[in-house]
C-alpha cells in the first residue's frame, strides 16, 4: 500500500482520483445557460459541502466550454466566502476587453441573503441571474460506490473490495467516496457519520484542509480550533455550536479576521449573546459596511425586540443596511414592517404621527431603489398629506412639512413628473420663505438652499426669467448668511459657482462671470487658512470661470483660466477634477495634448475603478475625436472611435441612465464632428447610441433632448446622402413631438424639427407646398420665444421652399 497518497490527496476534487461521473441532468442545465441569447449571464451553483461542486464547475468548464465558440467563462468557487467588492472586482474585469459575450459561473455552501444581495448587484451589470442547487449525493450512488472502491484500490495497489454502498444520514458526494475509502483501506464502512471520519483519518496524520479539516475538527474537537473551521464545521455538526459561541465570546478580536462565510454562519446559529459580539465588531467596521452581515445580525436583534417601538427602530436601522448591502426588495420589506409598527403606534396616540410620517419618507426611497416608482409615488404622497394633517394641528411641524415637500419634488422628477415636482418645491419654497422671515436664525439657510433647487426646475422647465430670479434670491440670501456668520462663506462660493453654471447654461456669460469670479476671490482667501478643504472647490471655480469667459469670447483670458484649473488640480492630486479640467481646456483651447493627456488620467481611474469612471473615460474619448479631427489627424480620430463604440456596447444599461444626461451631448458632439469630416459610417453608429442613452433618460427626464437626438440623426443621415431615411426619422421626430402633450408653439425644438423635415422634404422633393407650410409655423414659432439661431433656420427652409415650389 502506497503510504505516502494523504486521505486529502486521494479525495481533493482537484486531483480526480475518482473521474467525474454523473450528474448528466446539471450539465444540460448548464449547456443550456451557456448557449442561451443572452449576452451576460451569471449562474450560482450551491450545495451542502462535499456534494461535489468543484468537480462540476472544472468538468464544465474543461469538457463543455470553448473560449472561441462560447466567448469568456469566468468561475468563481467558493463565492459565499468572498466579500462583495471581490465579485465585483471579476465584474468590472469582464467590462474592460475581451469577448462582450460573458458566462460567470458561481459556486457556495449557501444562498441566503449573501446571494440575494450578490444577485441583485450583478443583474445591475445587465447579466440575466439564476441558480441551480445540486442534489447532494448522485442519482446512481451504488454506480459512484464501486467506481470511487475502484479507483481508491488501483492507486493504493489492493484488492477492490466487493460490497454495496452504506446507508449515511444526509449522505453527500464525499461521505460515499469516504465510506469506499474506508472498504478499500479494509475498514467496515456501515457506520455513522462519526465512525466513518474517524477510521478513514486513522490511517493519516496529513494535512486536512476543506471539509476534511471540518470534520476532523468536530470528532477530534482541539482545544484551539480554527474560527473559521469551526463556524463552518458548525454549521453541519450541530454539537459544535456551543464550542462557537465559548470561541468568540472568549476571543471577540477574532471576529474582524473571519472569512466572510464564516461568520455569517456565527451571526445566524450562534446564541444571541454571539450575535451581540460580533454586531460589536461588525457594525463599527467599514470593510463590513456594504455587506449583508449586518443585516442578518440586525434582522436578529429585530426578532428579539421587546416593544412595538423597539421593533420599529429595529426595523428602520434594518431597512437602512439592506439597501446600503444591495437587498432592495428585503429594505422594502423592513421599511414596510416599519412602517408596520409606526401605525399601531399612531393609532395608540396621535403625537407618534410625525414618526409615521418619517418612516413613510423613508420607505418612499426604499421603493425607489427598487425600482418601485409608482409605489414610493403614492407612499410619498401619504407622508405628504399626513405632514399637512400634522401642520394643521401643529404649526411648529411646519419645517417637516416643507421638507418632505422638497423630498417629494425630487422624487417626481426621478419619475419624469416634471410639473409635480415644480409644484411641489414651489410650495417647500414658500414655506421655507415665510419660515426665515419668522426665524431667520433657524431657516434662512434652508431657504436659500430650496430656492437654488427651484431655480434648477425652473431651468429645466426652460423658464428662463424665473430661474435666473430664484437663483438671485437664493445668492441673496447666501450674502445674508455670510455677512452675519463668517462659517456660512463656504456655502456662499459653492452657491456662486452653481449660480454661474446656471448663467452658463442661460447664455448670460457676463453673470455667470461675475459670479464665479466673486467665488474665485471668497475660495482664494479661504485656501490660504485651510488649503486641504478649499483648494480643490478653487480649481473647480476656476474651471467654471473660464467656461463663462469663453461664452464672452475672451478667449485668451478664458484659455488663461482654464491652463490655471488644471494648474491647481495638479496641485491637489485630485486625478478625476484635473480630469475634467483638461477636457474643459481641450475644448477651450483646442488643446489636443491636453485631451489625450485628460485619456490617459482616465485610463488610469478605469483600472482602480471602471464603474465610476467608465463613462468620464467614454467622454474624454469622444472629445480626443474631435480634437483629433480638428487637427487633421483622421486615422488616430477613427481608432479612437472605434475604441469609444466598443465601448459604449460594453456600457452597462444601468451606467447609461447614471451617466447618461453628461455623456450624451459629448457623443453628439462627437458623431457631429465626424459627419462633417465625412466619416459618416461612425458618425451614425455613434448618433445611434446616443439616441439610446437619451431614450433611456426618457422615465427620468423631459422628452426634448431624446427629440433633439432624434433631429440630430437625421441631419446625419442627411450628410451621408441618405436622404430618404433622413426624411423618414425627421417625420418621425415630428410625429413624437405631438404626441408629447407639450405646448408646441412654445418649443423651439419643435420649430427645429419642423424645419429640418421641411428641408429634406424640399431636397427629396416630397410634398414641397407641405415643406412651406412646415417652414411658416416653424418661423412662428422661433419667433415667439425668441431664438435667433432657430429663426435663421427656419428663414432659410422658407425661402428654400418657396424656390422648390416655384420650379414644380
Amino acid at each position: 500500500m502506497d503510504r505516502a497518497l494523504s486521505v486529502a490527496a486521494l479525495l481533493d476534487p482537484t486531483h480526480q482520483v475518482v473521474p467525474f461521473h454523473g450528474r448528466d441532468p446539471e450539465l444540460r442545465t448548464l449547456e443550456l445557460w451557456r448557449d442561451s441569447p443572452a449576452p451576460q449571464a451569471s449562474m450560482l451553483l450551491h450545495a451542502p459541502a462535499g456534494a461535489g461542486k468543484t468537480r462540476l464547475l472544472r468538468q464544465f468548464r474543461d469538457e463543455h466550454w470553448d473560449d472561441a465558440e462560447h466567448g469568456r467563462l469566468v468561475v468563481v468557487d467558493d463565492a459565499d466566502r468572498l466579500p462583495w467588492q471581490d465579485v465585483f472586482t471579476r465584474l468590472q474585469d469582464t467590462l474592460r476587453n475581451g469577448p462582450a459575450r460573458t458566462r460567470v459561473l458561481l459556486a457556495a455552501r449557501t444562498t441566503g441573503w449573501w446571494w440575494s444581495s450578490t444577485r441583485q448587484r450583478v443583474a445591475d451589470f445587465d447579466h440575466e441571474v439564476s441558480d441551480l442547487e445540486l442534489a447532494p449525493t448522485l442519482a446512481d450512488r451504488a454506480e459512484s460506490f464501486a467506481l470511487a472502491c475502484r479507483h481508491f484500490a488501483q492507486r493504493l495497489n489492493v484488492a477492490t473490495p466487493d460490497e454495496p454502498p452504506p446507508n449515511i444520514a444526509r449522505e453527500t458526494v464525499l461521505d460515499l467516496h469516504l465510506a469506499a475509502l474506508t472498504a478499500v483501506r479494509g475498514d467496515p464502512c456501515d457506520v455513522n457519520r462519526v465512525q466513518l471520519v474517524r477510521r478513514v483519518l486513522h490511517h493519516d496524520t496529513g494535512p486536512r484542509t476543506g471539509r476534511l479539516a471540518e470534520d476532523h475538527l468536530a470528532v477530534a474537537t482541539p482545544e484551539d480550533p480554527d474560527p473559521d473551521l469551526l463556524a463552518r464545521a458548525a454549521h453541519r455538526w450541530p454539537h459544535l455550536v456551543g464550542k462557537l459561541d465559548e470561541l468568540i465570546a472568549a476571543r471577540p478580536e477574532v471576529v474582524p479576521d473571519m472569512a466572510r462565510d464564516s461568520l455569517r454562519i456565527a451571526a445566524e446559529i450562534g446564541s444571541c449573546a454571539t450575535a451581540e459580539h460580533i454586531a460589536r465588531q461588525v457594525f463599527r467596521d467599514e470593510r463590513f459596511a456594504v455587506d449583508a452581515i449586518p443585516s442578518i445580525l440586525t434582522r436578529r436583534l429585530a426578532d428579539r425586540a421587546g416593544d412595538v417601538l423597539e421593533r420599529a427602530e429595529m426595523y428602520g436601522m434594518l431597512s437602512a443596511r439592506t439597501m446600503l448591502c444591495g437587498l432592495r426588495q428585503e429594505s422594502v420589506d423592513a421599511s414596510r414592517r416599519e412602517v408596520e409598527c409606526y401605525r399601531e403606534l399612531t393609532e395608540q396616540d396621535a403625537d407618534n404621527r410625525p414618526l409615521l410620517a418619517d418612516a413613510l419618507g423613508d420607505l418612499g426611497l426604499r421603493l425607489i431603489n427598487a425600482q418601485r416608482r409608482e409605489e414610493a409615488l403614492a407612499v410619498s404622497e401619504e407622508a405628504i398629506a399626513l405632514w399637512h394633517e400634522i401642520a394643521l394641528d401643529d404649526p411648529e411641524t411646519a419645517p417637516q412639512l416643507a421638507s418632505a415637500l422638497e423630498q417629494i419634488s425630487y422624487r417626481y422628477q426621478a419619475l419624469g413628473r416634471d410639473e409635480a415636482a415644480t409644484t411641489a418645491i414651489s410650495r417647500a419654497t414658500l414655506l421655507f420663505q415665510e419660515l426665515a422671515k419668522n426665524h431667520p436664525a433657524l431657516f434662512r439657510a434652508d431657504f436659500a438652499r430650496v430656492a437654488a433647487a427651484l431655480a434648477r426646475r425652473y431651468l429645466a422647465e426652460g423658464q428662463k426669467q424665473n430661474a435666473a430670479d430664484s437663483m438671485q434670491l437664493s445668492i441673496a440670501n447666501w450674502r445674508v448668511l455670510a455677512r452675519e456668520d463668517p462659517r456660512f462663506e463656504p456655502e456662499l462660493a459653492r452657491n456662486l459657482v452653481v449660480a454661474g453654471t446656471m448663467l452658463i447654461d442661460l447664455r448670460r456669460a457676463g453673470a455667470a462671470s461675475e459670479a464665479v469670479k466673486e467665488a474665485i476671490d471668497l475660495f482664494r482667501r479661504l485656501a490660504v487658512v485651510n488649503p486641504e478643504t478649499f483648494r480643490t472647490e478653487l480649481a473647480e471655480a476656476l474651471m467654471r470661470h473660464s467656461q463663462a469667459l469663453r461664452q464672452l469670447d475672451e478667449f485668451l483670458d478664458a484659455e488663461l483660466t482654464a491652463r490655471e484649473a488644471v494648474m491647481a488640480w495638479r496641485e491637489t492630486g485630485h486625478r478625476k477634477g484635473l480630469g475634467t479640467a483638461l477636457l474643459v481646456l481641450a475644448q477651450i483651447a483646442d488643446d489636443l495634448d491636453a485631451a489625450q493627456e485628460a485619456v490617459e488620467v482616465y485610463r488610469e481611474l478605469v483600472v482602480d475603478d471602471l464603474v465610476w469612471n467608465q463613462a468620464d473615460l467614454l467622454i474624454a474619448l469622444a472629445t480626443l475625436v474631435e480634437q483629433q479631427l480638428l487637427h487633421d489627424r483622421d486615422d488616430q480620430a477613427l481608432r479612437t472611435t472605434d475604441e469609444c463604440l466598443e465601448m459604449c456596447h460594453r456600457l452597462p444599461s444601468q451606467l447609461v441612465e447614471f451617466f447618461g444626461a453628461k455623456l450624451a451631448p459629448v457623443l453628439q458632439s462627437a458623431a457631429r464632428a465626424l459627419s462633417e469630416s465625412d466619416h459618416h459610417v461612425r458618425a451614425l453608429r455613434l448618433s445611434e447610441f446616443t439616441i439610446d442613452v437619451w431614450r433611456a433618460q426618457l422615465p427620468k427626464s423631459p422628452p426634448n433632448a431624446y427629440l433633439s437626438a432624434m433631429q440630430q440623426h437625421a441631419c446625419r443621415l442627411r450628410g451621408a446622402e441618405r436622404k430618404d431615411e433622413a426624411r423618414n426619422t425627421a417625420h418621425t421626430a415630428v410625429v413624437l413631438w405631438h404626441m408629447t402633450g407639450l405646448d408646441l408653439d412654445r418649443q423651439p425644438g419643435y420649430a427645429d424639427a419642423l424645419s429640418i423635415y421641411g428641408r429634406l422634404c424640399v431636397e427629396t422633393r416630397h410634398e414641397p407646398a407641405k415643406a412651406l407650410q412646415l417652414a411658416h409655423r416653424a418661423v412662428r414659432i422661433a419667433r415667439a420665444v425668441g431664438d435667433p439661431v432657430k429663426l435663421e433656420f427656419a428663414l432659410e427652409t422658407v425661402e428654400e421652399a418657396e424656390i422648390a415650389l416655384s420650379w414644380s
